[in-house]
């Protein structure tokens, strides 16, 4: 199957400042799957039509949003009147502060775990807009587009700004439509802020279950399913990338390092993260003040996107 790649550098005419925005009028056909080389955060703003993956269509409307990673193939077809609007970002690049929304479950759901769904052949989790929040959005998107367009000093902040702002403001809605009879999908963004909040914290399955309203083997199978990991294991990764950024500190102690990350036991958290990283504590420090240094460790991704990443999304 042929597939087109858009390619940072063709779409980012900007060099250095990865983020752009475009508009589509009366959505074309793509006879070709295609993917990117960046997110993609896509507002339906009006019609309708079917969203295509790799493995199956999805129909979609007027306020419909959804995030693309990079390597998602997508897609439309069976459009009509359908208008769009894009963003691409790529958020480390920009040093996005996303670590921040894990409070909330809506930005968990719309980056984390709506995406993998998707993939799954699963799409009813996606966030759908009112019309006076998809108002509310558009008006956004208004400002991000002035910034990109009129280039004034200090557009490149102003522009990230807006960016900010309209992620927040998506993130909310979405943790407002959340509900536990919605599906799986918003349970388990109640369960990654519950992680996120209390990771220092001793956590059970006991407090998992309630906080999904999930019995343990339906919790348990949702978790591998989306994050190929059980709760705990999860759990255990979100402690050792938290770990990861304290141990940029060289003052940090790395006894004290791994009592603030939730474990109590610090030849437990070496195990650990041996384990999970395939070097001790301090050779991942050492790595970092010497990344040109070849090194058998495994400096984590999770530094790469925030804030559960690729350190917990890969076994």
């Amino acid at each position: 199957m042929k597939v087109n790649v858009i390619t940072s550098e063709w779409m980012f005419k900007d060099h250095g400042f990865p983020l752009a925005t475009w508009r589509v009028t009366d959505h074309p056909l793509f006879p070709l799957l295609h993917r990117h080389e960046f997110y993609e955060l896509v507002l339906i703003t009006h019609g309708r039509g079917r969203h295509r993956s790799e493995n199956d269509e999805y129909p979609i409307t007027a306020g419909d949003v959804f995030l693309l990673h990079g390597n998602m193939l997508h897609g439309y077809a069976d459009v009509h009147q359908l208008n769009l609007v894009n963003i691409g970002f790529q958020p480390r690049e920009l040093g996005l502060p996303l670590a921040n929304l894990a409070d909330l479950p809506g930005y968990q759901l719309l980056f984390h775990i709506e995406p993998r769904l998707r993939q799954q052949n699963r799409f009813r989790d996606r966030l759908h807009l009112t019309p006076e929040q998809l108002l509310e959005a558009e008006r956004l998107v208004a400002l991000l587009e002035h910034e990109l367009a009129a280039r004034a000093p200090g557009y490149r902040f102003a522009a990230q700004a807006c960016l900010m702002q309209l992620i927040a403001y998506l993130a909310r809605c979405n943790t407002t439509a959340c509900h536990p009879t919605n599906g799986n999908g918003t349970r388990l963004g109640a369960v990654l802020t519950y992680l996120e909040k209390h990771y220092r914290e001793p956590i059970s399955m006991t407090q998992l279950i309630a906080v999904a309203g999930m019995s343990e083997s339906t919790l348990a199978r949702s978790f591998q399913r989306v994050f190929h990991h059980a709760p705990i294991e999860y759990l255990i990764r979100l402690r050792i990338q938290k770990a990861c950024e304290l141990l940029a500190d060289p003052g940090a102690r790395i006894t004290e390092i791994a009592l603030a990350c939730g474990f109590n036991d610090s030849n437990y958290f070496a195990r650990q993260f041996r384990r999970v990283l395939e070097c001790s504590p301090s050779e991942y420090r050492q790595a970092l003040s010497e990344p040109t240094r070849v090194s058998t460790c495994h400096l984590p991704r999770p530094l790469k996107r925030p804030p559960v990443a690729e350190l917990v999304a890969t076994a």
